[in-house]
């Protein structure tokens, strides 16, 4: 059943999923336009009679391709389908009576830049599902993973399910009727680096005829959501779809010197492609030139100087082998990342170049007819041989942990297609060429369970390990404070690692790194901040309206080292940031500043049972975070500039904490448990007069030194300037808190230590009591 083939695809490593596409075009009918007019009131409309057989319909049309004597497919009054519902509609005082409809509308294509043109020889009134040959289907859509090239194509679908169904495939034999001229009179091929193209083959075929291609095929294509546009287009497409090779077909009379060079690319070559974008090339293209200029990016796009149009009459058919990582570049570089490239990225059969030029053949001359050269070129320098690979069963049996048997090793190769020959269990293997991915026995390993099934293999209740391979758990720390961070009211963002050039100024401390080969321009720097990543997302939240937005962000940066740009350095970093200064509640609401701010930092040390930490301030007005007399991060508010360059208004904070340092101050083992006090403690209120050039942490260090172990918090309530005092003075006023965790303190302790702070504060700050 289908359910059984996609759990059974999805156990072989192939992810799967089916769904039925049915045809729903009832009432949908072939039409000829009879006549064709201007709306009297409407400049792009145009008001159809169309015979549909048993009736003739005036329908208004504004498509631009609309023309009389065109065979349509006519949407009669009252069927539906999509969207669409097709009532009788009165436009601009003229009633309409249907709808002459695209090939997008219907679900047959991606074409809606005009109505749908049919063959002239369908019968008018026919059921456009039964005109069109189109059935109830049930399509299989898989999800490959990179490395399994062999996949890419229909053909290695069935070698999969050949294996399910422990069954061979049987290729069909192709027969082509050649002419008598040779294609070695009417071209040269040479490959200038055997680097670059492993192998080459083409043929030309003369004589043929450009047209729309027959139903069956486009039906083929529609099938797969791919856009049919002529018979020699839609052949080549349909090929690499089911053989898993790109073919480039080129107009042979636009080949200048009848010539075709394999070669790297000129800094200074350019080449107008199909897309109508013109492309500058360097030495990493590989390029398909004839004897004055290129005509195409090999695996990637060809020329629009040697396409093939509806003036075409003689045709190369190229299939080729070409360089993966070569490809790859070029089509991340100039952005044209399509099917073709896609597989000569991952890796294509290089036995199969002949037989798919062979089957191109077979199809274009039932399609089109011509006339086929009765030889083929065939450049295969560098003759690449099978992969060879010694195979130990004892070995695959003992990694594995099951008992898999000489006939099931046996039975598993013959369903690969590996050739083999064994000998106590040691067996020389011969990879087939479609298999890219098996270079090593631990790849063997890996095929052998797939096929005997993960499922299969028994599960062990009994292990045995070392107590060495027991290690410090290095995200402990990390998922403790995603923890604490998560219920302070903070959610985790995860940025993408790589930076554009503008991302990168944001934080120009560290130097950024390059990549060699980006992906794109967006992605051309590894991050040297997390910042960026973050201010993206906070402008995303303010645009949908959220006020306050607290995010945390852990993560790595890189940047080059600041002694030696030959090397990098990488630092993991978490990042904190508030956005919004106001928490609204139905009661009351609660303002959200950097003092605010600053006690969430202290919340999460503290929940980390971190000591010896403070914020001191820098030069740029940011407050230093400290911990042990060592500067581990920092918080600041953003500034107006790298706000307005992320579209933000609000008010932004963001601290920044080095992970690497913030571990070696952290422990699992360091949690201290207090008894909960349960005798009363005792404040007392000190207020002073004090230079202003003493800061509060002084003032706080002296009170905490000479307080003893009975007091338990210090905490500055008020501060008083005023010039009738002092110019040069400032009053500050400190409640103290006095318990202890065994007795009731008395009033005379309390005095003693009132007494001992403030005779210290005097001594060293020449206060003055109030």
């Amino acid at each position: 059943t289908n359910e059984q083939l996609v759990d059974l695809f999805t156990q072989l490593g192939l992810e799967c999923t089916f769904y039925h596409k049915k045809v729903n075009l009832e009432n949908i009918v072939v039409g000829k336009v009879l006549a064709c007019i201007k709306h009297p009131n409407a400049d792009r409309l145009k008001v159809c009679s169309v015979d549909v057989g048993n009736e003739v319909l005036e329908i208004i049309c504004g498509a631009p391709n609309i023309d009389k004597n065109l065979i349509v497919a006519v949407a009669k009054v009252g069927s539906e389908f999509g969207d669409f519902k097709i009532k009788k509609t009165k436009i601009r005082n003229i009633f309409s009576n249907g709808m002459i409809c695209s090939g997008k509308e219907l679900g047959l294509s991606e074409d809606h830049d005009g109505i749908m043109i049919l063959d002239n020889n369908m019968i008018l009134g026919t059921a456009i599902s039964d005109a069109l040959k189109l059935k109830d289907d049930i399509v299989f859509d898989f999800d490959i993973t990179p490395n399994r090239g062999d996949c890419f194509s229909h053909l290695g679908i069935a070698r999969e399910l050949a294996i399910i169904e422990n069954k061979k495939i049987q290729f069909e034999k192709i027969i082509i009727k050649t002419s008598d001229y040779s294609i070695h009179d009417l071209v040269k091929v040479d490959i200038k680096d055997d680097n670059i193209c492993d192998r080459y083959a083409c043929r030309i075929v003369k004589n043929i005829k450009v047209e729309e291609s027959p139903q069956w095929l486009k039906n083929k294509l529609l099938s797969i959501d791919q856009k049919p546009i002529n018979n020699i287009v839609d052949i080549a497409n349909y090929i690499m779809f089911d053989l898993g090779q790109p073919i480039h077909v080129f107009d042979y009379d636009k080949v200048d010197g009848k010539k075709i060079n394999i070669n790297l690319a000129n800094k200074t070559d350019k080449i107008n492609c199909l897309d109508n974008n013109l492309r500058n090339l360097d030495k990493n293209d590989i390029v398909i030139s004839d004897s004055k200029k290129p005509i195409a990016i090999a695996g990637v796009i060809g020329g629009l100087n040697s396409h093939v149009d509806a003036n075409t009459k003689n045709i190369i058919i190229e299939s080729a082998v070409f360089n993966e990582v070569n490809i790859r570049k070029s089509s991340k570089k100039h952005n044209y990342s399509k099917e073709a490239s896609k597989r000569f990225e991952r890796g294509v059969d290089v036995e199969n170049i002949v037989n798919v030029l062979d089957k191109f053949i077979f199809l274009l001359l039932q399609v089109s007819g011509g006339e086929v050269s009765k030889d083929y070129i065939d450049i295969y320098k560098k003759s690449k041989n099978l992969d060879k690979i010694v195979f130990d069963l004892d070995k695959c049996n003992k990694f594995l942990g099951f008992n898999l048997s000489k006939n099931e090793a046996d039975e598993i190769f013959n369903s690969l297609n590996v050739n083999f020959a064994n000998k106590e269990n040691i067996y020389k293997c011969v990879i087939p060429s479609y298999r890219n991915d098996i270079k090593l026995e631990i790849d063997l390993f890996e095929e052998v369970a797939r096929l005997y099934g993960y499922d299969n293999i028994p599960s062990s209740t009994h292990f045995s390990f070392s107590v060495k391979s027991f290690v410090k758990d290095e995200e402990s720390l990390d998922n403790k404070i995603r923890f604490i961070l998560s219920n302070n009211g903070f959610n985790e963002h995860y940025s993408n690692s790589l930076y554009s050039k503008d991302d990168t100024l944001v934080d120009t401390d560290f130097k950024p790194i390059k990549l060699l080969n980006p992906l794109s321009q967006d992605m051309e720097y590894l991050r040297n901040s997390l910042i960026p990543g973050l201010l993206r997302a906070l402008s995303f939240n303010e645009k949908r309206e959220h006020n306050i937005v607290k995010l945390f962000e852990l993560g790595s940066i890189s940047s080059f080292n600041q002694n030696n740009f030959n090397k990098s350095n990488q630092y993991k970093n978490l990042i904190l940031s508030w956005m919004g200064k106001e928490v609204k509640h139905w009661k009351y609401s609660t303002s959200q500043n950097i003092y605010t701010i600053k006690g969430e930092i202290e919340h999460l040390f503290k929940m980390l049972n971190i000591k010896d930490f403070r914020f001191s301030l820098s030069n740029k007005n940011n407050l230093y975070i400290c911990c042990d007399n060592k500067v581990i991060g920092y918080l600041k508010e953003v500034d107006n500039d790298i706000r307005n360059q992320y579209n933000i208004k609000s008010d932004i904070y963001i601290a920044v904490i080095k992970i690497d340092d913030l571990n070696k101050l952290y422990s699992e083992d360091s949690v201290d448990y207090r008894k909960v006090n349960s005798f009363p403690s005792i404040s007392r209120d000190i207020s002073l007069l004090i230079d202003k050039k003493y800061s509060n942490e002084e003032i706080e260090n002296v009170i905490y030194n000479h307080g003893g172990d009975k007091l338990s918090n210090a905490l500055l309530f008020d501060i008083y300037d005023d010039e009738k005092i002092s110019s040069e003075l400032i009053s500050m006023a400190y409640s103290l808190i006095f318990k202890s965790n065994e007795r009731t303190l008395t009033d005379n302790e309390v005095d003693r230590y009132i007494n001992k702070i403030v005779k210290n504060l005097k001594n060293k700050f020449d206060i003055i009591q109030r």
